[in-house]
């Protein structure tokens, strides 16, 4: 048995795993992808055919997969979230879904799964043990909900999540925005992002803080709240969502 085809058996026993029926040889190529890390991306030639041997891949790794799963897992989890928790507030919701979210509620969801078992990275990410970092595993899950929804469409895509990662994830205790952007930005970026207040309006005793939420020096979220944590926790969860849709190259 070929590489390519042990490849292409292994993905179809995955796509089972997911409860994706019959997947097609499109579908099998878009797994493929998914789970194919920019290092290794960069250790092979990009005239390398697809699985399905028609001509050239638009794509040779995941990131572009990343960024649309993770706009269709952030909108299937709000979605989740506004039907089941009708009582929350906007305030209680944002912190939630930022926590559903994240790199180790994505990485909890990863591990079950065996991503990093099908998971190609470079060989100097395979050796410092990349694959199973929870910022790559975590983004491969996002490629894979990207994946899904290029297939089958929202509501499979909806569908997997909330089979797959809402009813066995378990966010961390504590977890807030501000935790899930630090965490974020740390394996991103290898730093922490900062906080500044902006302004202070109001009485005394009605004060309002607008607060900014800093990366590499760039704002990337804004928030107000009646005290400063109030602030940098809105500040927070506006900056993952920037930092998570705007490539790397525009956050220095």
């Amino acid at each position: 048995m070929s590489a390519r085809s042990g490849r292409r058996r292994a993905l179809r026993e995955f796509a089972r795993t997911l409860a994706l029926s019959a997947p097609s040889s499109a579908e099998i190529e878009r797994l493929d992808i998914a789970l194919t890390h920019a290092s290794f991306a960069a250790e092979r030639s990009h005239a390398t055919a697809p699985l399905d041997g028609h001509g050239g891949r638009a794509d040779a790794d995941n990131e572009r997969l990343e960024f649309l799963g993770d706009a269709i897992l952030g909108a299937a989890v709000a979605h989740e979230l506004y039907d089941r928790k009708r009582g929350l507030s906007e305030g209680k919701l944002s912190p939630l879904r930022a926590s559903l979210v994240s790199q180790s509620a994505l990485a909890q969801t990863a591990r079950r799964l065996n991503v990093a078992d099908l998971l190609l990275v470079g060989k100097g990410e395979r050796r410092t043990g990349a694959a199973m970092r929870p910022s790559i595993i975590g983004s491969a899950v996002e490629a894979i909900v990207g994946a899904i929804y290029l297939s089958r469409g929202f509501e499979a895509a909806r569908a997997f999540i909330a089979r797959e990662h809402l009813a066995h994830v378990k966010p961390a205790a504590g977890s807030d925005p501000k935790t899930a952007l630090q965490e974020y930005v740390q394996a991103k970026y290898k730093e922490a992002p900062h906080y500044a207040v902006a302004a202070v309006t109001g009485p005394p005793h009605d004060r309002t803080f607008n607060v900014v939420a800093l990366v590499r020096g760039h704002i990337v979220g804004a928030g107000e709240g009646a005290t400063k944590k109030q602030a940098e926790s809105a500040a927070a969860a506006e900056g993952l969502q920037t930092c998570k849709r705007r490539p790397a190259s525009r956050v220095r």
